[in-house]
């Protein structure tokens, strides 16, 4: 039975020694560090001790307490053992059961004061999770790692933080496995539950897609709001848009992504439009929501094809006057807004975390022998970039197209430079771009050994260079105008000079 706090028992269902469903109890209750307000009582006719299902059942449900009463030969109450859930401290959880257990030899010898108890155990809840949430006023986040690469982990923390978002934990499957109702299996279903309350988070941020069907099933079971990589992103991009032409781009590219995931819950979407009097066959309120994102998002495909045409005219006008056009590309925070700043004298905004650059940004160069050039940073790239996404912003990257040479930079002291500069290429090449000249930018190198800088610079057939500190600049110069016209090479110029990097620490 479920038995409520005022002692009103609120349910009663029969199972057998095997197995026995609960009933829907609802929504959590509200607040801060409070449980579902109902204690579950229920023989075992084994006298087996409390079980795994029966644990799950406190955890996931939330409940206040979950009770075992033994049931001898003769249908008379035996041994008695009562579970909660026990708040832990920091650094335990992973090795200190999380329930607190009280046991009898019968029901009249149990010392159990439950009133007392769930009183005492909400308001430490209560305490604990205050004290988790800080002064910072940021959404509080798990971070669920299913993918088993560390570095891609790293990438999804280093996601969070661009995206506002204080990491409150982090939990992490021991093999990628993807459980196909929720995501992950139960056991970590119950450790998200703990530290979700322990932790005071309301979301749980997933490294991988997640499908509808799985969020809704994850979030019914732990309560946290779940958000997959592709939703993470877009948030990001949505936060660091300034131009229209970004924010339209954007919001097609979230329109596409929310559109298969309205459902009937969105929003109260059941009902059939008019009321009374107005019911009958005609659409519903889900059937309106969603002719209305597709309207909105034919809308905004046409205002972005009228800005890709408005670009094209000015890449023509370009073209005609027989400008250069570079254009740095390179994975997310490989510092190419710090390189362009470099090379221009700018001060477009730069910061050591991803997606800092979203807007395309262009400025004039003057090089010793090509006279005039175009240099533009375009917005970093991403392995496993969301396909929305890259659909949405084609129009922006299609001017990497009329790019006379593109400067790939990637991080030098990067451990994964190798993968994110492959990632780098095959988006390249799922854009149709690959046969455009490139030369490879081995940026940061003042945080490497000047002659592993130049290791990597000759084995990658790039140049190695420090943005920040504005080492090597000349030699990129150079290796770029003799990208742009072989026939008559500058960087000799600069082969007896001695090597920047060189005189860095």
């Amino acid at each position: 039975m479920l038995i409520g706090r005022d002692g009103t028992i609120r349910n009663v269902f029969v199972g057998d020694a095997t197995e026995l469903h609960l009933p829907d109890v609802g929504r959590l209750r509200g607040g801060v560090g409070r449980f579902r307000g109902l204690r579950f009582v229920h023989t075992h006719l084994r006298g087996e001790p409390l079980t795994d299902d029966d644990l799950n059942d406190l955890a996931l449900l939330r409940l206040d307490s979950v009770a075992m009463i033994e049931a001898d030969e003769g249908g008379l109450p035996g041994r008695v053992e009562v579970a909660l859930i026990s708040p832990s401290v920091d650094g335990e959880a992973a090795t200190v059961e999380p329930f607190r257990r009280v046991s009898a030899r019968d029901v009249h010898a149990l010392d159990f004061d439950f009133d007392a108890e769930i009183r005492a155990l909400e308001d430490e809840f209560t305490r604990i999770t205050r004290g988790a949430a800080g002064k910072t006023g940021r959404e509080r986040a798990l971070l669920v790692g299913v993918r088993p690469e560390d570095d891609h982990f790293d990438e999804m923390l280093e996601l969070v933080e661009a995206a506002g978002v204080e990491v409150a934990g982090t939990i992490r499957q021991p093999r990628f496995q993807v459980h196909p109702k929720t995501i992950v299996g139960r056991g970590k279903l119950k450790e998200t539950v703990f530290e979700g309350m322990r932790t005071r988070a309301t979301v749980a941020i997933f490294d991988i897609d997640i499908k509808p069907a799985q969020a809704r099933a994850f979030e019914d079971a732990t309560g946290l709001k779940a958000i997959d990589r592709t939703q993470l992103i877009l948030d990001i991009f949505a936060q660091r848009a300034r131009s229209r032409d970004g924010k339209l781009q954007v919001e097609l590219a979230q329109l596409k992504y929310s559109l298969p995931r309205l459902t009937e819950k969105d929003a109260g979407l059941s009902r059939l439009t008019g009321g009374i009097g107005g019911r009958g066959p005609g659409e519903t309120v889900m059937e309106i929501g969603r002719r209305r994102l597709r309207e909105r998002i034919r809308a905004l495909e046409v205002q972005i094809e009228k800005l890709s045409k408005q670009r094209h005219l000015r890449r023509r006008r370009r073209c005609e006057d027989a400008i250069p056009i570079l254009s740095i590309i390179g994975y997310t925070n490989a510092g190419k807004s710090t390189l362009l700043n470099a090379l221009t004298n700018s001060e477009v905004e730069v910061a050591d975390r991803l997606f800092m650059t979203l807007d395309p940004t262009s400025r004039r160069l003057r090089f010793p022998r090509e006279g005039e050039v175009v240099i533009t940073d375009t917005v970093g790239f991403l392995s496993d970039l969301p396909r929305d996404l890259v659909t949405a912003f084609r129009a922006t990257l299609e001017e990497l197209a009329d790019a006379s040479l593109l400067l790939h930079v990637v991080d030098a002291a990067a451990d994964t430079l190798e993968a994110k500069k492959r990632a780098v290429e095959r988006l390249l090449e799922e854009l149709e771009l690959a046969e455009i000249p490139r030369l490879l930018v081995l940026n940061k190198a003042d945080k490497l050994p000047p002659e592993r800088a130049q290791s990597l610079a000759h084995t990658h057939g790039g140049v190695a260079v420090s943005a920040l500190k504005r080492h090597g600049l000349g030699r990129l110069i150079a290796a770029a105008e003799e990208a742009l016209n072989p026939r008559s090479p500058l960087i000799k110029r600069y082969e007896g000079e001695p090597d920047p990097l060189a005189h860095s620490s």
